[in-house]
């Protein structure tokens, strides 16, 4: 017989049910006791649950802080990947990074492959995410980050365009003691030393110098970054390192646009574009994959448009009504977008700002709090709605189209 911990929960109760009813049948005042003893310990589970114990005998977690938010964020801190489900991971990151679910979906793939395999000399991946500027590979790494650990606290940020200089290492991997600034940890090492389980971001790569690109080569191939102020190693086996660069970016976009071939065909020739484009060949071979992003185009421009649009919306306090977006607002800036600003999504959200704040700022100084954007041709007009769902024209000032 399967023991009580294994059934389901209902058979379990009814067991406890009919083995009261037969101690009743055998002792009326044995049966009483059970049922009693059974209640004062619910009461007790609910009261130390819910907090409502006195103070001298609650946790001191209870007493002192927030307990729930604690376990919550030191659970999040404390998660490590084991495995992932490679389809649902690509399912929810495709739900918002426009344009790129080839990239996504190969994305998703190999990490599972590389958590699952974990190396211990090894990070768990080094990926590079190559293409035109402003479709999305930035954005990526961050959505990465949160899906796969919950939150953002897990990325790491690093902005390699900062790191055009050789001394400039120094900020990310300490100071040799005697110089300024050798009391204190490097960036990346304080940050990986901190929170090893995260998403290491390097934006735009190709920016930093050579001497800075090869100092990672250790964290990549040994599974750990020496922190010069004071020799410690700092493992880097339980990281993800994701590299940006916009290298290449019109080949590379080409090839995503027009390969027909498989991933690892692409990555190939990716890699070798980026070979071209003077990367070092020690840094090309210790990149685990390189995933090449395509332009965006068509209505992956409207959706961006439209989640650009909401953004800035909720920023004002203000939400689109289902279906509140008027289709010409879209087509009119795709058609001005695609022709100014090669799909960038940098550029359409600047683009975005001049074109719509005005109107929703029209809107919320007439008390609306949810919206439609209607065109008529020549502007854009924020249509309040009030509770019950009747428009009143709220005059704006922005135009939509160039």
């Amino acid at each position: 017989m399967m023991p009580i911990g294994l059934m389901s929960p209902w058979i379990s109760r009814l067991i406890i049910v009919m083995f009261i009813f037969a101690a009743y049948s055998a002792s009326p005042s044995l049966a009483f006791w059970l049922v009693t003893g059974a209640a004062i310990a619910a009461v007790a589970t609910y009261l130390f649950h819910g907090r409502y114990l006195p103070r001298f005998i609650m946790d001191v977690l209870d007493r002192l802080t927030n307990r729930t938010a604690l376990e919550d964020s030191y659970r999040a801190k404390s998660k490590q990947l084991i495995t992932i489900d490679a389809d649902d991971l690509a399912r929810r990151v495709k739900a918002r990074v426009i344009g790129q679910d080839e990239a996504v979906e190969a994305i998703a793939i190999q990490l599972r492959r590389r958590i699952a395999a974990r190396r211990r000399d090894k990070p768990l991946a080094v990926f590079c995410l190559a293409g035109p500027p402003g479709v999305g590979k930035t954005h990526l790494a961050k959505v990465l980050a949160q899906e796969l650990y919950g939150n953002r606290s897990h990325l790491h940020f690093f902005d390699m365009s900062q790191f055009g200089q050789p001394h400039a290492a120094a900020s990310l991997f300490g100071q040799a003691r005697g110089y300024v600034g050798s009391t204190s940890y490097g960036a990346l090492t304080a940050a990986l030393r901190d929170s090893p389980e995260a998403v290491v971001l390097l934006d735009e790569f190709e920016k930093a110098h050579p001497d800075v690109h090869k100092r990672f080569l250790t964290a990549w191939n040994d599974g750990f970054v020496t922190e010069v102020s004071d020799g410690a190693r700092v493992p880097t086996n339980d990281a993800i390192f994701i590299l940006t660069t916009n290298a290449a970016s019109r080949r590379i976009g080409e090839i995503a646009e027009n390969s027909r071939g498989k991933p690892d065909e692409i990555a190939r020739l990716s890699k070798a574009a980026l070979a071209d484009a003077q990367f070092a060949p020690e840094v090309l071979s210790r990149i685990d994959e390189v995933f090449a992003f395509r332009p965006l185009k068509g209505l992956d421009i409207a959706r961006v448009v439209a989640l650009e649009i909401e953004t800035l919306a909720r920023q004002f306090g203000l939400e689109i009504a289902d279906g509140g977006i008027d289709p010409k607002i879209l087509l009119d800036a795709v058609e001005a977008l695609s022709q100014q600003m090669h799909g960038g999504v940098r550029d359409i959200t600047r683009e975005i700002e001049r074109e719509v704040t005005d109107s929703l700022i029209e809107a919320r100084a007439n008390g609306a709090t949810r919206i439609r954007l209607l065109s008529d041709g020549a502007s854009t007009k924020a249509i309040a709605l009030d509770a019950r769902n009747e428009p009143a024209a709220v005059p704006a000032k922005s135009e939509l189209t160039a």
